[in-house]
């Protein structure tokens, strides 16, 4: 029983990058539609606040994709589906509840973050005789803790400042295109609302941490090309993907 996740884990790396980041949207576009269905508004809040803490995990592991001579970073895809689940709230329960989420969001990253330092403070276990495997597992759990969660102040700040500016941009477009349509053309509003957010995320924290904050700023070039649009492609398919997924959505809202 104790080893099921480690032959799981050993079973999924047969498959391609590509594939489990398919199978990871799926995952999230049940649970998206699952939390919708059974808890509405309060649902899609918790699901954000969780996807933010995961995809800010997942960013610490390489990938190799087809579509990039570079390993990627994971999390594109838990994290774009972020900006589904805001277009979604606007849709269905209006911009306000949209922010919420978002700053539900933020204050549950800022919460973690805070929490796990104070639980990295305590000191590790001395090298007692009596206890000496349990003690070499336990300090070896707390330097992988140390890796986890002890984030590089550059990288939380750019993080957490691209991230509330991109989905204020994107509610606020999303918001006046559904103004100026009438309430038509479901498609354009999302695809355009996650493009131009993704894109505007993708530029705010790279520049924030690789140039205006970084010792060693990389070129205007570099940063584009490597950083900027390297895993927008991702962001691209994920986002036309999420069209249909808005459309599932107002079969899984409860009438009043």
């Amino acid at each position: 029983m104790d080893t099921s996740v480690y032959q799981i884990i050993f079973f999924l790396e047969n498959f391609s990058a590509e594939f489990l980041s398919l199978l990871t949207f799926i995952v999230c576009t049940i649970a998206i539609l699952g939390m919708l269905r059974f808890y509405g508004a309060i649902g899609l809040c918790v699901y954000n606040a969780v996807a933010i803490l995961i995809a800010n995990i997942q960013v610490l592991r390489l990938a190799k994709f087809g579509f990039s001579p570079e390993p990627v970073a994971l999390g594109t895809v838990v994290f774009a589906t972020t900006y589904l689940v805001s277009d979604i709230l606007v849709e269905h329960y209006g911009a306000k509840t949209a922010k919420d989420s978002l700053w539900m969001s933020f204050i549950s990253q800022i919460l973690m973050t805070v929490i796990m330092i104070l639980t990295l403070g305590h000191t590790p276990l001395p090298e007692d005789i009596e206890i000496l495997e349990t003690t070499s597992e336990a300090n070896t759990t707390y330097l992988s803790m140390v890796k986890l969660f002890a984030p590089s102040p550059r990288l939380l700040f750019a993080s957490l400042l691209a991230y509330v500016i991109s989905q204020l941009f994107d509610i606020w477009i999303f918001q006046k295109i559904r103004d100026l349509s009438h309430n038509r053309f479901v498609w354009l509003r999302q695809n355009v609302s996650t493009f131009l957010s993704g894109l505007l995320d993708s530029f705010i924290f790279s520049y924030m941490a690789w140039v205006l904050l970084s010792p060693t700023p990389i070129s205007f070039y570099t940063l584009m090309i490597s950083y900027v649009l390297g895993t927008y492609f991702l962001r691209l398919i994920v986002n036309l993907a999420g069209t249909p997924i808005i459309y599932l959505s107002y079969f899984m809202v409860r009438k009043p």
